[in-house]
């Protein structure tokens, strides 16, 4: 069994977080708050935040937040059950055995790679037996060899079809929620969190399925739904199709690396097999310190739309920082891998790869075209973007190299930019990203993350946001995870606090940087009332268009089958929408 929940909750209570965090950071009081400069980024300007009051922190450069096991775990690096010692310790607070805690921790996570295993044969039976996702696959180009290879599925559009498989086999819906294959609902039950998608499951080294993610059929959103963190699955810390393609980077000498699951699948099974995906997220430095096992240069192929130039650009300097050799391929407009492949064919795809181009002339040319390198302003504002990235080279001959070429392309002098140089601190320098404003509600994403943290104002507010918002209706699956979160806790009557919380979610670092956040953008929030009933109409308008948008493709498909009452059915649905007035 996991550590139960009062221990937790007492080692919690008897440990101040400020106390803590001032063993490892120098904080200085600022108002009721204590500020310092972030120790999981170098920044210039203290934007790291610990809140005596909420028991939490929070970083506006990075994003990083969350309780006092939250800040253990990541500046030392280890996993709940070690940062639980530790407090413990600091706590008085006795624990049972390591050793024994060690062994039923062990237990739980055999347990839930078990279910995973279950649920992924599961899913690849129901895919057999259904058309349109095997059509849809097919569609897409992908080959039965690699649906059975990759172990490809298919999750029914059903609330309790993988619930009621697991019924049979004796295994509770507990273990079924800490694996994140179900959901809580209001009424005390659970429902199934993947219904009717494609399920790619992710495989470690050790071939362990960790956990899934899913793809609609249609133009449902969200398109994906992904595991939410368990003890056994952290997306930051793994890599789609390593398991693989492994063997296949070590002969290379260098590794692709892709956005989504089916731009890893279908170079896949063309030929391209030294290549490997991120998992919805931003490349981490524990990622890079897997793949550079294997081998120590990549080719980053991101889309060529402005998420994925950014993405690129992020994850430049923590390969420099890792030693790790790093080319970017651009693809055409309007082309992923997926689809550059199945157009132009693996021999094209492979060409445009050896045409890849180094750190320096990417991110060169593409702040030539955010600045203009013929005025003086436009010239400091590239070196200035470019500094950062050149700091961290290690080797002198090289850095001295880039720092030449880059005075020549900008004509300027050499000297000016070694002393502009020597001001860039040699780690990385993240960018800022502020607290969401409570005015920012124009999408239903910005609207969505104002209602998580008016979750925190007490029961009444709780109460009308679970009344006037159907989890269904959120499209963020980290921020949908926290508001069942909250709302299973406040049903047991039990206070919602952000501490709580993030213990609930086994510190998820993703929902504790979700609830850090919510915690400050409350701090900001003027009038809630308001910003709740202008958040929760923002998300249901949303809802309503995305609700529309799929039932144009429904009465589309029902036409083509000819089947005439349905297709009433779904037109007059679509009329009573519109006529209601939401969109």
């Amino acid at each position: 069994m996991p550590i139960p929940e009062n221990i937790i909750e007492k080692i919690q209570n008897n440990v101040d977080i400020v106390e803590v965090i001032s063993g490892y950071v120098s904080l200085k009081k600022i108002g009721r708050s204590y500020k310092a400069n972030c120790p999981f980024h170098n920044e210039k300007t203290p934007s790291f935040i610990v809140s005596a009051e909420k028991q939490i922190y929070h970083c506006f450069g990075c994003g990083a937040g969350g309780n006092v096991f939250s800040f253990v775990m990541k500046y030392e690096n280890i996993q709940f059950p070690e940062a639980v010692e530790i407090l413990a310790k600091k706590a008085g607070v006795v624990l049972p055995r390591s050793s024994r805690q060690s062994d039923e921790l062990g237990s739980l996570a055999n347990h839930l790679y078990e279910i995973n295993e279950m649920a992924c044969q599961f899913f690849q039976l129901r895919l057999s037996a259904n058309t349109a996702a095997k059509d849809y696959l097919a569609t897409r180009g992908v080959a039965e060899d690699t649906i059975k290879k990759l172990k490809i599925g298919y999750a029914p559009l059903s609330w309790d079809g993988l619930i009621n498989y697991f019924k049979t086999k004796n295994i509770s819906a507990a273990l079924l929620e800490k694996a994140g294959l179900i959901i809580p609902n209001d009424r005390g039950g659970h429902y199934d969190r993947f219904r009717n998608r494609i399920t790619f499951p992710i495989i470690d080294l050790k071939d362990r399925v960790l956990g899934f993610g899913a793809r609609v059929l249609d133009s449902s959103l969200p398109k994906y739904l992904n595991s939410p963190e368990t003890i056994i699955y952290s997306k930051g810390k793994n890599l789609y199709g390593l398991n693989l393609s492994k063997e296949h980077i070590k002969k290379s000498g260098h590794a692709l690396i892709v956005e989504g699951y089916l731009d890893f699948i279908v170079p896949y099974q063309a030929g391209v097999q030294n290549i490997i995906a991120t998992l919805g997220t931003a490349l981490t430095s524990e990622q890079i310190k897997l793949l550079k096992r294997f081998g120590k240069t990549v080719v980053m192929v991101y889309d060529p739309d402005e998420a994925g130039e950014a993405a690129s650009l992020r994850g430049l300097d923590l390969f420099i920082s890792e030693d790790v050799n790093v080319y970017i391929a651009e693809l055409p407009a309007g082309l992923d891998p997926d689809s550059y492949i199945r157009k132009f064919g693996t021999e094209d795809f492979i060409k445009l790869m050896k045409s890849s181009k180094n750190v320096f002339e990417y991110k060169f040319d593409k702040l030539a075209r955010r600045f203009n390198q013929n005025t003086m302003n436009g010239k400091a504002n590239i070196v200035s973007e470019m500094l950062p990235t050149i700091s961290r080279i290690s080797n002198a001959v090289l850095k001295s190299g880039l720092i030449k070429k880059l005075a020549e392309r900008l004509s300027v002098d050499e000297d000016a930019i070694k002393s502009e140089l020597k001001k860039v601190r040699t780690e990385y320098i993240e960018k800022k990203y502020p607290v969401v404003p409570v005015e920012v509600k124009k999408d239903s994403t910005s609207a969505e993350r104002v209602v998580l943290a008016l979750l925190f104002e007490g029961a009444s507010f709780i109460d009308r946001i679970e009344s006037g918002i159907s989890l269904d209706e959120v499209k963020s699956t980290s921020v949908r995870d926290v508001m069942a979160a909250a709302f299973a806790l406040h049903k047991e009557n039990k206070e919602i606090t952000p501490s709580r919380l993030i213990n609930y979610l086994n510190n998820s670092t993703e929902a504790a940087a979700l609830i850090s956040e919510g915690v400050s953008i409350l701090e900001t929030m003027d009038d809630k009332e308001k910003a709740l009933a202008e958040c929760v109409s923002r998300i249901k308008k949303d809802a309503v268009k995305d609700r529309l948008n799929r039932l144009q493709d429904e009465i589309k498909m029902a036409h083509k089958n000819k089947d005439e009452a349905l297709e009433n059915k779904l037109v007059e649905e679509f009329h009573n929408l519109v006529k209601i007035g939401k969109v």
